[in-house]
């Protein structure tokens, strides 16, 4: 099977996502030698780009940009893993050769684009992203709605952004990213309700290992003077994220609210232990029977 797959290069955000061409067997079996030895170089270096393994990518994908030149694909990945090497120049050389040999190649844009923008070339940024949102068959634009309104948030039209942002979210409700700056400027805004809801959303699915969300959303309770919930947040991000800095300021939070503002609060002691309750009882809820089992038994294992 030969994957086409594309690195998308999203600014704040890199991420690697999947589509894939099937051939049948008959299909394989006639296919040319040469060009079936230049798809398995594609294959084991967009496999090594995903897993991160920079040197591995770029070492196979220019294997088979040797053997076949003319292929789209081929350039943007290698472009990528270029990039990824630190080397902007001849990344950039690979991803304009790749929307040369294909117009409709949007990932390739799309990854241009960004590298456009990381350099403050917001207006040839702007002309891809563009290009790339009038793509009717673009399955990712909710991915390029969410960079143009960065654009916008660099040049400060914060209403041009919120619609971006917006748009983004009505093609991908669960797109995190888009929560997130979605959160970030009600809370500039002194909205904290609004953005408890988006900081909520922006660390579900991909972005539940990032902590900034998390900390964002037990601010923004603390704002509001939902101190029990607030309490019950960062003390949900001090156990998930242990390690990180924003565990040292949920830390913080911790202690403040429980000497300064649930001390003499018995309202919001009240509160925060019925969250508590609640948290652990929903918890409960969702939790795969098998996992609760292996729990119980405490059996160490390894699964593949």
């Amino acid at each position: 099977m030969v994957k086409h797959i594309s690195i998308i290069l999203i600014t704040l955000m890199l991420s690697a996502f999947y589509g894939c061409a099937t051939h049948s067997d008959q299909e394989l079996k006639v296919k040319d030698p040469i060009q079936k030895k230049a798809e398995l170089y594609y294959d084991y270096g967009t496999a090594a780009l995903v897993d991160k393994d920079y040197t591995k990518a770029l070492v196979n994908l220019k294997k088979a940009v040797e053997i076949i030149d003319d292929n789209s694909h081929f350039h943007n990945n290698l472009g990528m893993a270029y990039y990824f090497k630190g080397d902007t120049k001849q990344a950039m050389r690979h991803l304009n050769k790749a929307v040369d040999l294909d117009e409709k190649n949007s990932d390739a844009k799309i990854n241009l684009a960004s590298i456009y923008f990381n350099q403050g070339k917001l207006s040839q940024a702007r002309k891809l992203y563009i290009e790339v949102s009038k793509d009717l068959v673009y399955g990712k634009q909710f991915r390029t709605y969410y960079n143009i309104g960065l654009i916008y948030l660099k040049e400060k039209r914060t209403n041009k952004a919120i619609s971006m942002f917006k748009k983004s979210i009505a093609e991908n409700k669960s797109y995190c990213p888009s929560h997130f700056k979605l959160g970030e400027i009600a809370m500039e805004n002194h909205n904290y309700f609004q953005s408890a809801n988006h900081f909520q959303n922006a660390y579900l699915g991909t972005c539940n290992k990032n902590p900034a969300p998390y900390l964002k959303e037990a601010m923004s309770y603390y704002h509001l003077a939902e101190y029990g919930k607030a309490l019950l947040k960062f003390e949900n991000l001090e156990q998930k994220f242990p390690n990180t800095k924003e565990a040292i300021l949920a830390k913080r939070q911790i202690k403040a609210l429980k000497i300064n503002k649930l001390k003499n609060n018995q309202k919001q002691a009240l509160q925060y232990e019925l969250d508590k309750i609640k948290n652990k009882y929903e918890k409960s809820l969702n939790k795969d029977p098998n996992e609760q089992e292996m729990e119980e038994k405490k059996v160490d294992s390894l699964q593949f």
